[in-house]
């Protein structure tokens, strides 16, 4: 696992609020929330349709292209899991603290589909799910909306894990939004895509790019 160190932002080190060091990188810069994170490349998976291609590789933008019908058969068919376009990342923890982050862009229409989720809980199967809306949003499950406008526009979105304390706070064009509880502990790890859920939409579309974890 190739791994580099990152040390930028705010003037006080670790995960309290107010060294998350916000001011100091661009959003067009790559860089996680706070300090003292290493880089991580735990590489990723493909859930998708048995059958079907539901995922494209950009390599002129760099954009990693994922789409989902609603028609879609279930990756496992004998579950209730619903159809899912979504990279499975390789970052399995359970101690620790994780951050995830990318640029992403939602399709207009996309509806009641899960577009990032942090996996493993020990009373819920998640610890952190995010879907985008047709509310134009990103809401948490689907409980609150914590963000808008999202459709057919790049959002820069920073996920931290902090598995001590059981806070997951989320950042959108790195502004802090809430910090949220998860569901206990468990093996964790990232996914990013399109999961789809009862309602969602006919078709749903997402692009990704400057994707990068962080652990420490």
């Amino acid at each position: 696992m190739r791994r580099r160190t990152i040390l930028t932002g705010g003037a006080a080190a670790g995960l309290g609020l107010a060294g998350w060091g916000l001011a100091s990188a661009p959003q067009a810069q790559a860089a996680p929330i706070g300090t003292g994170w290493t880089e991580i490349s735990p590489g990723f998976t493909l859930q998708t349709p048995p059958g079907t291609t539901r995922y494209e590789y950009l390599s002129a933008t760099g954009e990693h292209h994922l789409w989902l019908y609603d028609s879609d058969p279930w990756l496992w068919p004998d579950s209730s899991s619903g159809p899912r376009s979504e990279m499975r990342w390789k970052n399995d923890y359970t101690s620790g603290q994780t951050q995830f982050e990318c640029d992403m862009k939602v399709a207009s229409g996309a509806h009641n589909v899960t577009v990032f989720q942090i996996f493993g809980g020990s009373t819920w199967a998640t610890a952190f799910m995010t879907l985008a809306m047709n509310t134009n949003s990103l809401d948490y499950y689907d409980i609150e909306k914590f963000y808008s406008p999202i459709y057919d526009t790049y959002v820069r979105l920073n996920v931290v894990h902090e598995t001590d304390t059981g806070n997951v706070h989320v950042f959108v064009n790195r502004t802090f939004i809430k910090t949220y509880k998860d569901h206990g502990d468990a093996t964790h790890y990232f996914k990013t895509g399109l999961y789809g859920r009862d309602g969602m939409s006919a078709r749903s579309d997402i692009y990704l790019k400057n994707i990068h974890l962080y652990t420490k």
